[in-house]
């Protein structure tokens, strides 16, 4: 990776780092202030939707530091920064759920369980009474997680040399890509039974924008890491 200019960074900082705060923050605001929690969830979506939004496409934005960046150098610093959140949220926010889903839907008035409940008020109720299907899903995701960190970690190791990091993240882009159409798709194919469609918040912000970045990103991925790979493999080819 090359050397981040400090702007980059900061807006990273600000995306990324409010992220870790939401949590304790809404959660405060619902149950040691007295917030309608309805409300709260709606701010709370909005937030993350933002945050995601803005600090994955942070090197696109027209930063003066960025001037001299080359597409290559512009499109790793919008796909790094997507992996590192999707595959950390399928680690943390998705395997948690898939470990306890039965104690956080029985615990809709819990501080601890309100992170979750966040989302199943309005966003999607499948994660209240999860089916077979849907909680494959989300094993999945949390296999495809794991997949994708061990490709970082050899990539950051072997600064980018490494091939074999570059195929695990690709595959993960194909696997994200499968698995959005199919949590998307099965939804509509039901008449969005789990979203309430007449509130905006809840189906475009909760349910399609909030999730819209693993229906997109993959694809800035596959292109990422197809010129990695082509870089890595010449490089290999030459040293040989």
């Amino acid at each position: 990776m090359h050397t981040r200019p400090t702007t980059l960074w900061l807006i990273w900082g600000l995306a990324f780092g409010s992220l870790i705060a939401a949590f304790p923050a809404y959660s405060t605001a619902v149950f040691l202030w007295d917030l309608d929690r309805d409300a709260v969830a709606d701010v709370f979506a909005l937030h993350v939707t933002l945050a995601y939004w803005i600090g994955i496409f942070a090197a696109y934005l027209p930063l003066a530091c960025l001037r001299h960046w080359s597409a290559f150098q512009r499109l790793q610093a919008v796909c790094l920064p997507f992996m590192i959140a999707s595959y950390l949220t399928h680690l943390s926010w998705e395997l948690v759920w898939l470990i306890f889903h039965e104690a956080i839907s029985n615990a809709r008035d819990s501080v601890w369980a309100y992170p979750w409940w966040a989302y199943i008020d309005g966003g999607d109720i499948r994660y209240f009474h999860p089916k077979a299907n849907f909680l494959m899903i989300e094993i999945l995701s949390v296999i495809n997680g794991s997949i994708g960190i061990t490709g970082l970690w050899l990539l950051k190791r072997s600064g980018f040399t490494d091939y074999r990091g570059t195929l695990l993240c690709l595959s993960t882009a194909v696997t994200h890509t499968v698995l959005t159409w199919y949590y998307y798709g099965t939804e509509l194919l039901t008449g969005f039974e789990s979203v309430n469609t007449a509130s905006f918040m809840d189906l475009w912000v909760k349910f399609i924008f909030l999730n819209g970045p693993w229906l997109v990103l993959p694809w800035f991925v596959m292109a990422w890491g197809t010129q990695l790979l082509k870089q890595q493999l010449t490089s290999r080819g030459q040293a040989q």
